[in-house]
Parts: structure tokens; sequence; C-alpha cells
């Protein structure tokens, strides 16, 4: 899926940067029409569907297209009492007006960018503009030539598709029941963990914890019920941890939560508040009242210390399957 997607917007980005080229060359010829005063020139300024504007070095408009008209939402008349700071987003103001200087200082002829523009009745206009400077024949800077392609459609639908790409990855980074990351998604979020611990030099723990008598609660209430257990277990656990903190599920009723830049003693009291936190719950599923308690496995990765992932979680399933033998328990690895 990720694939299909990455392709997707390669096979997007390779058409826009084509028509970049198009439109590059477009306007090349037609400021050389305008050197030369073609008729050609002046017929395509007015018929093509690209706004196009003649700009003094202050900015002003000298002439202005009707597709110009159409893209700002102004009349001609409006738009010649206007300046590029009336039409542009505030920061693209301040962008242009460093590109324009550069042309004016001779460090260019011409540069293409994105800008935002705001239509008269409020709303962001997204336009790819081609500015060049024309100079008289004593090489004196003469007036700027705009070219505005009208770009709002596509950057709407390269937005709903990297909204779209961005929704796919959450939803299979998540596991669907419990809202927690997926146990691939906590593996390698947890890998990443790790690593910054090791190079900031912090201690990482981890708590492993399974619900008890689950098959009970299942066998005596049914599997909806135990569904809805496991979410408020969820959301108990959720409860008890911090910002930083995130939780995965590691199997039908188990769940293991990192704790990054904690210490082993700081982590077993936070398995401990949760553990409480989870006997003293009330669940009620369809008037039936349901009681659980979990049991809980700590374990600590110092950064001196070279144990793989796998070896931190192992000691954490193996405290946890200490408290199992008691229930409702919290223990912490040697």
């Amino acid at each position: 899926m990720d694939g299909y997607w990455d392709r997707f917007l390669i096979l997007i980005l390779l058409i826009l940067a084509s028509y970049i080229i198009f439109l590059k060359r477009k306007h090349n010829r037609f400021i050389e029409s305008l050197k030369s005063g073609s008729v050609i020139g002046q017929i395509a300024f007015e018929k093509t569907v690209l706004g196009m504007a003649a700009i003094s070095p202050e900015l002003k408009h000298l002439e202005i297209n009707p597709s110009y008209c159409d893209i700002m939402g102004y009349s001609k008349d409006e738009l010649m009492k206007m300046t590029q700071k009336d039409l542009l987003h505030s920061e693209e103001y301040e962008r242009n007006t460093i590109l324009v200087r550069d042309l004016f200082a001779g460090k260019a002829d011409s540069f293409q960018t994105i800008n935002r523009y705001i239509h008269k009745d409020g709303h962001i206009i997204w336009g790819r503009a081609i500015v060049s400077l024309v100079r008289d024949g004593k090489n004196n800077p003469k007036f700027l030539v705009n070219q505005i392609h009208d770009i709002t459609a596509s950057k709407k639908t390269e937005e709903i598709l990297q909204n779209a790409k961005i929704k796919a990855e959450t939803l299979a980074s998540i596991d669907y029941l419990t809202g927690c990351l997926n146990r691939r998604a906590f593996m390698k979020r947890i890998e990443e963990e790790l690593a910054r611990a090791k190079r900031n030099q912090t201690n990482l723990s981890l708590i492993l914890v399974d619900i008890d008598n689950f098959k009970l609660i299942n066998d005596l209430n049914g599997h909806l019920a135990g569904d809805f257990i496991l979410q408020r277990f969820t959301e108990c656990l959720n409860k008890g941890s911090r910002a930083y903190d995130f939780i995965g599920r590691f199997g039908g009723e188990e769940f293991i939560i990192c704790l990054p830049d904690t210490e082993l003693q700081d982590a077993f009291l936070i398995a401990e508040r949760m553990r409480q936190d989870i006997e003293e719950m009330t669940s009620y599923y369809e008037d039936i009242l349901i009681k659980v308690t979990g049991s809980f496995g700590v374990a600590c990765s110092t950064f001196e210390s070279e144990d793989p992932i796998n070896s931190l979680i192992a000691r954490a399933d193996q405290a946890m399957y200490k408290a199992k033998s008691l229930k409702n328990r919290v223990y912490k690895s040697a």
C-alpha cells in the first residue's frame, strides 16, 4: 500500500514537472514577442488562459490580461489600482520581494515559484508564477512580466492524496479494536526509541501486562463482552501513561508500554498505579458488572547495556509471568 501511494505521488510530480518546463518555454517565447512588439505576442497576451501582467519596477500593474482578472476575482480597473502586496499572502510577498530584487541586481533573468494569492472573496489561490525582467536597449529595467497558472485544483488533489496516504499508514499501524499501536508498529517505534536512548545516554523501561482470567470473561459473557473489556482496559492504561509513553497491543489480551527516559523503580511505580486503577475500575456490559485485574512485568534497559530489544522484552515477559502466578501483581526484572 505504501509503495502504491509513493508511485502515484511520484507520477503526479513528474506530470507537474513536465508542465513547468512547458510553461517556462512558453513564457520565454512570449517575452521575446513582447520585446519585438509582435502582434502575435499581443494576441497571446489577451487570449491565453494563463494570468499575465506587466508590472512596473515599483510593483504596480501596467497591463493585465483577462485571465489574470479571472484568477484574482477583481476587475481590471480594480487591479490597476493595486500592487502585488495587495494580492500576495504576506509570507509570499516577503519571499518574492527578495527574488525580484535579485532580478534588478542582475543575478538572474527570471524566477519561478509557487505562491499563495488572496482572491477578492478572501479564499487562497495557489499559483505557479514565472516572473521575468524586461530591460530596455540600455539594459535598464523596464518592466516585469508575471505569468500565473492557477494550480489550486491540483494542490487540493495533492493534499487529498497526501491525507489519504497518511490515513492509510495510520490505519495500518493501529489495532482496530483498542486504538493502540499494533505489534509491528510498536516494534518499529521502540527500536527507534531505544536507539535514541543510547544516543542521549538515558534509560528506557518496558511494562508488559496481561489481563487476568480473560478467557473466563469470554466464556461467561461472550466475545463482545471480551472486546468491551479490552477497550476499557486500554482506556485505563492510557489514563495512567504519560504524554510521551506509548502503548501497543502485543497479543490477544497482552499489552506493552514503552516508558522513555525512565528508571526501573519509576516504571515499577507507574505500573503499580495502573494496577490499582484497573482493580478499582467498574465496567458494566449489558447491566452485568465485570471486574478485571492485570498482571504486570517491568524491565529496564540502561544506556550502558548492549541488550537488544528482544532481550528487554523477554525480561519484562518473565517478570509478568511471575506476577501471573499470583495475579493482580507487579513484578520487576532483576
